[in-house]
């Protein structure tokens, strides 16, 4: 199985997220599906702050996608048009010079992404992140709907601490001081109306 041709981005629609992470040896790379098209977006987050690099190949070992080094940005996030590639299995790899960290098989099938499990109507609207380091909290995430959302930080008794609205973005990457916050277990909700995505932090 062969590619037709080298894969290439879609110009216009190219999101590059800077952001800050933990440093722990953490991190995610997935291949979603963009609405009922031919494109799909890879998604890759990096949480060890070293220059990393997005590689996407054939089970052959064809090459048909190299992102070259990202550089200091902790996500890596773009749309491609898989219409021009042949039926089969791929691999999108998450790289730091010759090792690989991280990597997520997925199928073409007529020019398109094929599922690979069947998700939730939550998981298929946003696909989120959330954690802490030292004195600040991080949120990233990846709004496929483009719902509005607002974020909302609360203690361990329910009471809002913070409340802010968010970007109407495909997607998202925030750094929020909480260094006036006490240790503790807190937790934070992404709401849209009645959808209401929950996260258990520590402080």
């Amino acid at each position: 199985m062969k590619a037709k041709k080298f894969l290439s981005v879609v110009a216009l629609s190219v999101l590059m997220v800077a952001g800050v992470s933990s440093a722990f040896a953490k991190g995610k790379i997935t291949v979603y599906p963009y609405l009922d098209t031919n494109y799909a977006l890879v998604s890759a987050l990096n949480e060890e702050l070293v220059d990393f690099s997005v590689e996407i190949k054939a089970t052959n070992g064809d090459l048909v996608y190299s992102s070259g080094k990202v550089g200091s940005s902790a996500h890596f996030n773009k749309l491609f048009d898989f219409s021009e590639l042949s039926d089969g299995k791929y691999i999108a790899v998450l790289k730091s010079g010759n090792k690989t960290f991280l990597e997520d098989e997925f199928v073409v099938s007529g020019g398109k992404l094929k599922s690979k499990k069947a998700v939730s109507e939550k998981d298929e609207e946003l696909a989120a992140k959330v954690w802490t380091k030292s004195d600040f909290l991080f949120v990233s995430y990846l709004n496929r709907s483009y719902e509005n959302y607002k974020l909302k930080l609360k203690d361990e008794s329910g009471n809002v601490l913070f409340e802010s609205s968010l970007p109407k973005k495909l997607t998202y990457s925030g750094k929020f001081d909480v260094s006036t916050l006490p240790s503790g277990k807190y937790y934070v909700s992404l709401v849209s109306g009645k959808n209401v995505s929950s996260y258990a932090i520590r402080k």
